[in-house]
């Protein structure tokens, strides 16, 4: 089932990185119209993530990604499907998963419909705390990472400060991840 589509329909969407606490989170504005696959470079910017693994996203039983990256059997092709095919009322969701190792989840929570125009451009306009570094071993080891930054006193101390350098877990800037949404969207 698809809904009509109406031009120049601009999605609000809150990104919540699932399994981490305090939440790690974002709320977008995209056109109804991007591809999943534009969508999954919007998510690698606006989350911080580095585009080093595979992902997918996930609607029900219908899993959608790169057909070059031979993901599994049955997965739709990600650059041939539009957000709006998928979610188009208010309270739809889908799921966003990037890297399999580490099983990081995303849920794309569809927020609000608005109408945009002709100048739209996609853009993060909130959101909260740093995204995890690549490779940390997912919700549980990011959690067990931050907690090891936190305590001077904890055995992996050292090392995780080393590993992290200067990373800030409260750290978000909408000014800084729209500056690099504009940077790529020029290439």
């Amino acid at each position: 089932m698809k809904q009509p589509e109406t031009p120049g329909e601009v999605y609000v969407v809150k990104v919540t990185l699932l399994g981490t606490s305090p939440p790690v989170w974002r709320r977008i504005l995209v056109p109804r119209e991007i591809t999943l696959r534009n969508l999954h470079r919007t998510l690698q910017t606006v989350m911080g993530w580095t585009n080093s693994h595979l992902h997918q996203f996930i609607l029900q039983r219908q899993k959608f990604s790169d057909p070059r990256h031979r993901v599994g059997t049955k997965v739709a092709d990600e650059s041939r499907t539009r957000l709006g095919d998928l979610i188009w009322t208010a309270g739809a969701r889908l799921l966003y998963e990037y890297d399999f190792g580490d099983g990081w989840q995303h849920e794309l929570l569809l927020e609000e419909v608005l109408l945009g125009d002709e100048t739209f451009q996609q853009m993060c306009v909130a959101g909260k705390r740093s995204c995890p570094p690549e490779d940390c071993g997912g919700p549980q080891g990011f959690a067990e990472l931050l907690q090891a930054l936190q305590d001077p006193n904890h055995p992996s101390h050292e090392e995780a400060s080393e590993w992290l350098g200067d990373f800030v877990p409260e750290s978000f800037s909408t000014d800084e991840i729209n500056r690099r949404l504009r940077r790529r969207t020029k290439h």
